[in-house]
């Protein structure tokens, strides 16, 4: 599609919801005090709901500073002032000064190349340190305000705002507007305010489900693999979502109408984290060093720990998700998370992290028992300069990291019980998964989003360096999709300005009747494996004082009554759903939604399976009050 060829028709799929004007406060900049941009107010609001407190918030900005200008320092220090080369050489002589011989007090005397390189380093993150500085002063004003606000507006202390929850803070943010306008076209709702949080996010959401970024990575023979890190993401938000709206929350026309300004705008980042790649490195080393190292040395286990990355998160996320809500999901999905993972042991990794352990823990042992008969000798050289004590804390360090790849127990072998464990929280299961939990190119794909902590790290530096190649080849290439997106996914909402649809929950333009919609609009319109359906239970779910709108309302009807005729048919899995509800569990034990062979289900049967939430999300939906009593007698 060209864009370019299209520019009079640029903004006819933006539909309109709730009138013709979609005008946002009456140029809500001029005159609306201390709220004079609501996005910006929102989050800062949900960040101070976060952070628990205008004073938590303030010490954990001069802290940040202080950790900031302390890793600058001491990063410099260790580069310019240290004689790296003369350690080794001290080490050997006792009668060496250390203070003299390690310790440069004239680095600069002899300029070398990688000395300037230092200074510039040591120049460019300087002046991110003032930008960072200034930028807290500058957030002070609205932190005060939205200190004020919660206070008095909403009737909260800071010590009341650590003890509620956000759907409880928002409901009160709905209610207040009763008495106080936030915004002079109507009321907000939750899911306005939220959709306002997540204006850009929801984008984001949407760009992955459609697959419409070319995130994979440019290593030949890793071409498969897909790449998104913190790096990755900044860029991404730089080049396309920071540079999409204009001060009203509408969509820039001169941003759809040219590709090339998107094209161009990812190559020049490109040249300029190539440039600024070297001196990134650099920080994010000292600064993983610095916080790590001690954790590493006293728990080496954690080496082989694993954690969803970021790819992950956001292919998880939910459309209207904010960041707290999804922590809390997968952080309860972890533990069965490591469960499926260990239970497919690699026989020939854990071999050789058994021999590995065996060899160090027994010089390790040796190294122990010549220190218990004789003390002082631990203190003498014994090999390369090195003495007893060394040793021990080497050979201990081996142990324990090798150790960390040994399961310390079997796991029992259940791989569709685990995943759906997993499911229960992440609400993530791909079609191709479905029946095939035990295969192995599931589980690739499952530790392909479910990583080593360490490979996580490595990625993040390599990505340092790889990042300049996809903004440079990959990315321009589907700049095209991306402006399509935009366009095909983008309306108007009064109050609220140009949002993503998909997280509108706009049923009559994405819905898939497969998911339970009384819609089905086009393929390329329709989220990929029910995504926006699922999005919608999960916020009402979470946000159970909103009412969502009619089509949103017909949703909740219809899906109610196909579980409730699932239930009374008493069908293939509807005894054992009942049973489950009634006893309050909660939980899914696998043979619910998941596990069906989809030849042997009724269409009914099959929108169930497709949806497959977790039962508490489920209970909650068909036992709502939100339904009438005549739709929920008897059901359960």
């Amino acid at each position: 599609m060209e864009l370019n060829e299209r520019e009079d028709d640029l903004f006819e799929p933006l539909n309109r919801f709730d009138g013709d004007t979609g005008q946002l406060l009456t140029e809500e900049n001029y005159e609306w005090g201390a709220y004079s941009n609501l996005d910006r107010f929102f989050s800062r609001l949900y960040s101070y709901y976060l952070e628990k407190g205008f004073w938590v918030i303030l010490l954990s900005r001069v802290l940040n500073l202080l950790t900031l200008a302390f890793t600058i320092l001491f990063s410099g220090f260790l580069l310019l002032f240290v004689n790296w080369g003369a350690i080794h050489a001290c080490g050997r002589d006792d009668d060496c000064d250390v203070g003299r011989v390690i310790f440069n007090s004239t680095p600069l005397k002899h300029v070398l190349f990688w000395k300037v390189m230092v200074m510039l380093y040591l120049t460019i993150f300087s002046a991110y340190f003032v930008l960072t500085f200034l930028q807290i002063v500058n957030d002070m004003k609205e932190l005060v305000d939205v200190k004020d606000f919660v206070n008095n507006k909403l009737g909260m202390s800071d010590r009341e705002l650590q003890t509620v929850t956000w759907p409880e803070l928002v409901s009160r943010l709905v209610r207040v507007q009763e008495h106080t306008r936030l915004c002079i076209t109507r009321d907000l709702s939750a899911h306005d305010i939220v959709n306002r949080i997540m204006r850009k996010e929801n984008y984001l959401i949407g760009m992955l489900n459609k697959h419409v970024l070319a995130l994979y990575n440019p290593i030949p023979g890793l071409r498969h693999q897909v790449m998104l890190t913190k790096t990755l993401e900044w860029n991404l938000n730089w080049c396309i979502f920071d540079f999409m709206f204009d001060e009203k929350f509408t969509i820039k026309r001169d941003f759809l109408s040219d590709v090339t300004i998107l094209q161009k705008r990812l190559r020049t980042m490109a040249a300029l984290n190539l440039i600024m790649s070297p001196f990134v490195m650099v920080f994010v080393v000292s600064y993983f060093f610095l916080q790590n190292a001690e954790h590493f040395y006293r728990h080496p286990v954690s080496v082989g720990a694993r954690q969803w990355s970021l790819y992950a998160r956001w292919k998880m996320r939910e459309f209207n998700e904010l960041e707290d809500h999804l922590n809390r999901r997968l952080d309860a999905s972890h533990k069965s998370a490591t469960k499926y993972v260990l239970q497919f042991p690699t026989p020939m990794h854990t071999q050789v992290a058994k021999f590995v352990a065996y060899i160090a823990g027994s010089f390790a042992a040796t190294c122990l028992a010549i220190g218990v008969m004789s003390g002082p000798i631990l203190e003498k050289p014994f090999f390369k300069g090195q003495n007893f004590i060394w040793y021990t804390a080497f050979f201990g360090l081996i142990l324990a990291v090798s150790r960390s790849f040994i399961p310390e127990e079997p796991i029992a072998y259940k791989p569709e019980e685990y995943m759906d464990e997993v499911v229960e929280n992440t609400h993530y299961f791909p079609r191709r998964w479905r029946g095939k939990c035990h295969t192995k190119s599931v589980q690739s794909e499952f530790r392909s989003l479910f990583k080593l902590k360490v490979t996580i790290f490595f990625e993040e530096i390599a990505s340092i360096f790889l990042t300049p190649f996809l903004l440079f080849f990959s990315l321009p290439e589907c700049a095209p999709r991306i402006l399509e997106f935009i366009q095909d996914f983008t309306v108007d909402i009064e109050g609220v300005g140009h949002v993503c649809s998909l997280g509108m929950f706009s049923f009559e333009r994405h819905g898939n009747q497969r998911y339970g919609s009384q819609f089905q609009s086009e393929k390329k319109l329709r989220s990929r494996q029910g995504k926006m359906e699922k999005s919608f239970l999960s916020f009402c779910n979470y946000y159970e004082h909103w009412e969502p709108d009619p089509h949103g309302r017909d949703f909740l009807e219809s899906f109610n009554k196909v579980k409730s005729s699932f239930m009374q048919e008493g069908s293939l899995y509807g005894d054992h759903m009942r049973s489950s509800f009634s006893n309050g569990r909660g939980k899914s034990n696998g043979d619910f939604l998941h596990r069906a062979d989809s030849s042997e289900l009724t269409e009914d049967q099959k929108i169930l399976e497709d949806l497959r939430l977790s039962q508490a999300t489920l209970q909650h939906l068909y036992t709502s009050s939100r339904l009438s009593p005549k739709q929920t007698d008897g059901q359960l």
